[in-house]
Parts: structure tokens; C-alpha cells; sequence
């Protein structure tokens, strides 16, 4: 239905904004505006997961959200919840990286990588998009792959999308060809990640999530993706504490797939991702 009803409602903008008096026009770009969350990772479809040369080749769930701001008639900005900026243009079918190559440090994850293609396309409330890219390592390049990306725009208040977040979530058993439910600290081999993680409302848009170590972290949630807020936090057990940089959730009420970034008890650096379901 919005996929038809589209250019009837910009008629029909367009004409109240004549009426009106506006002289404004909206430009391509501001069409791409606006916070866009990956939808849930779908391995049976392959939807919003990456193939990355690792080993026999490792598949990465992608999660996140990314705000596009209209630079110019023709230019878009695109802010990823990283940290990293990138300069799309408009095209006749969508955007596409305004020069490929671009590179960024990704100061969560601790590594650059670079863009080598990257194409947007909206319809109403949903994008889909294909990512090429090589992340650059101490021991060498990876190349990644994501083919079949899906997001969907996000208000930025959004108080009812707290509710899929509530509950207790049990962490599944650990998959190292995806790496959901391991822990991979600096210098270590995986291990896996065990217990629950419970969310509990706070107000508004806000959520608290509880972890069986006794720490307790708030989000703001806004459609199916919840991130840490503020973006780094501390929690302190006994003479040491744990810093998060980085916590992000993605859930359709029933399953919850998430990346985490930080510093444990030791200051060493960890990430962490996880595949839970609700208890």
C-alpha cells in the first residue's frame, strides 16, 4: 500500500504547500532524511548478513542505526551509530557513496575500514541497501560483503517501542561461525557468553537492562533498535569496574540479537555479541 500510495501524497504536499504560499521544494535528498535501523538479521534469507573472508568465511548479523542529513540538493550525510561519517550522492535510483574509497577509523571496534561501494534505495518507510567494504587489521585486510541489507526509518521519540524490549532474555548456545553468544577479549579466544540480561522500563523511550553480574546499563529504544545512553558507562563491583562504549540491541519482541563493546575488571578491551530469546 505505501508503495502506491506515495506519489499520490506527494501530490497532494505539494499542492497544500502551493496553497499555502511555501516556495519550498523538497529536494531528493531530504526524502533519505532521518534515523534508519537495521531490521531484524534473517540468516534464512541472508537479509542483513555480511559475508567476511575470516577463516572458511564468517557470516556477520548487522545491526545499528544510521542518520542520513541532506548536505545539498544532491548530497546526503550518513552518520552510523560507530561513529563513522559518509558522504553519499543522489542518483536517479537512489544514493550511492559520492566517491568510492572512503575510510574510516571505527573508534568502537578499534580498526579502519574502507568503503568501496555502498548503494541506498527508500520506498516509503523502508530502505535496502549493498555494502562492499575491507576492514584493515594488524594481520591484514578482510573483505566484506553485505548484500542484502534492510533498514526502516525510526521516529526519534518513540516511547512504545520500549515495550518489545521488557523482559528476561536467555543468551542461546554459542555459534563461533557467527560468533553470537561468545566473548572475544584482547588478546584471547572466544568464549562463551551464558546467563540472562533483564530489561525493565525506566520512562518514556528509556530502558534499563540488568546483567547477572550485578550492573545495570540504560538504553533508549526507538523502533526495533535499542542502544546504550549516554553512549559510554561504568559500572563499579567491588575495587574494579566494567566500561561499556558500545551496546546495541535489535529485537522483534521475541528474539534479540546484540553487539557490546568495552573494558572489563582486568581494563582489558572485550567485545561481545549475542543471539537471546525471551524467557
Amino acid at each position: 500500500m505505501v508503495r502506491h500510495s506515495t506519489p499520490l501524497l506527494l501530490v497532494l504536499a505539494a499542492a497544500l504547500a502551493t496553497a499555502c504560499g511555501s516556495n519550498h521544494t523538497v529536494t531528493a535528498a531530504e526524502m533519505y532524511q532521518g534515523r534508519w535501523n537495521y531490521d531484524l538479521p534473517d540468516a534464512a534469507t541472508m537479509t542483513n548478513i555480511a559475508i567476511m573472508n575470516i577463516g572458511d568465511g564468517v557470516r556477520g548479523p548487522q545491526i545499528g542505526d544510521i542518520v542520513f542529513t541532506a548536505a545539498g540538493p544532491d548530497r546526503i550525510v550518513g552518520r552510523t551509530d560507530v561513529g563513522c561519517t559518509w558522504q553519499f550522492a543522489v542518483t536517479a535510483t537512489g544514493l550511492a557513496l559520492a566517491s568510492p574509497g572512503q575510510t574510516c577509523y571505527n573508534p568502537t571496534a578499534g580498526y579502519a575500514y574502507t568503503m568501496t561501494e555502498w548503494t541506498v534505495h527508500v520506498s516509503g518507510g523502508h530502505e535496502t541497501e549493498s555494502i562492499k567494504a575491507v576492514s584493515h587489521h594488524e594481520d591484514r585486510d578482510y573483505e566484506f560483503d553485505l548484500s542484502r541489507g534492510a533498514r526502516t526509518r525510526a521516529a526519534e521519540d518513540d516511547p512504545k517501542a520500549a515495550k518489545a524490549f521488557q523482559g528476561t532474555w536467555a543468551y542461546g548456545a554459542p555459534d563461533l561461525g557467527s560468533g553470537a553468544n561468545t566473548r572475544l577479549a584482547a588478546g584471547g579466544a572466544p568464549k562463551p557468553l551464558t546467563g540472562a540480561v533483564s530489561i525493565t522500563p525506566d520512562y518514556d523511550d528509556r530502558v534499563t537492562a540488568h546483567t547477572d553480574d550485578g550492573c545495570d546499563w540504560t538504553l533508549v529504544a526507538r523502533g526495533d533498535t535499542a542502544k546504550l545512553d549516554p553512549p559510554a558507562q561504568t559500572c563499579t563491583l567491588a575495587n574494579a569496574a566494567v566500561t561499556l562504549s558500545y551496546w546495541t540491541i535489535v529485537t522483534d519482541g521475541h528474539r534479540q540479537l546484540s553487539a557490546m563493546y568495552g573494558t572489563d575488571l582486568t581494563g582489558t578491551r572485550f567485545s561481545a555479541s549475542g543471539d537471546l530469546l525471551r524467557r
